[in-house]
């Protein structure tokens, strides 16, 4: 009988064992899904994000082409999202971008809000609405094969503005701030 008695609890100590094992290969599924499911929640946050910084420079081309000329009032200190770059205002240009510099914020009226120009209506689902500045940039010198005319209107040169948009995802740490230059003819 005894003999009995230690198959027996050798089997016992085989099957726990292996419940064990199998326990921890579930437990190791199980976070590898959910690890999956926040990288896939990350991609998505982030791409709701770019989509309202593309908006956002859509919304500011929008802006430029309907309402901003060489006569508007671009200032270094970029009253009303309207700027001009470090290195055209200062007898000690820099090469330090506004977009790092910038105050995001509604508050410090330094940037434009989301259709608040266009009345374009807020995006749904984004912690906050996107946000975009314009810099005047120096004009822009004849196309090539051209020479510069003396006689050629001010008003008649193509100006080129830099837009840089902020956009926010449905968290409010998810952020992607994008730049694009337009030529207004």
């Amino acid at each position: 009988m005894r003999c009995a008695d230690r198959e027996g609890g050798f089997s016992l100590l085989t099957i726990l064992m292996m419940l064990v094992v199998l326990a921890s290969l579930a437990l190791a599924g199980m976070n590898s899904s959910l690890v999956q499911e926040r990288m896939a929640g990350n991609a998505r946050d982030r791409n709701i994000a770019l989509q309202a910084a593309e908006a956002a420079l859509r919304d500011a081309e929008a802006d430029v082409e309907a309402n901003l000329g060489m006569d508007s009032a671009f200032v270094a200190s970029c009253t009303g999202g309207l700027c001009r770059p470090p290195s055209m205002t200062s007898a000690s240009p820099t090469s330090r971008p506004l977009w790092q510099t910038i105050d995001w914020g509604a508050s410090a009226g330094k940037t434009r809000a989301y259709g608040s120009v266009t009345g374009a209506t807020a995006l749904p689902g984004v912690a906050s609405q996107p946000r975009y500045f314009i810099e005047q940039l120096p004009p822009l010198p004849p196309p090539a094969g051209q020479s510069a005319s003396l006689a050629q209107s001010v008003d008649d040169a193509p100006q080129a503005f830099r837009i840089t948009a902020r956009g926010v995802g449905v968290r409010a740490s998810t952020v992607v701030v994008l730049q694009s230059t337009y030529i207004k003819q």
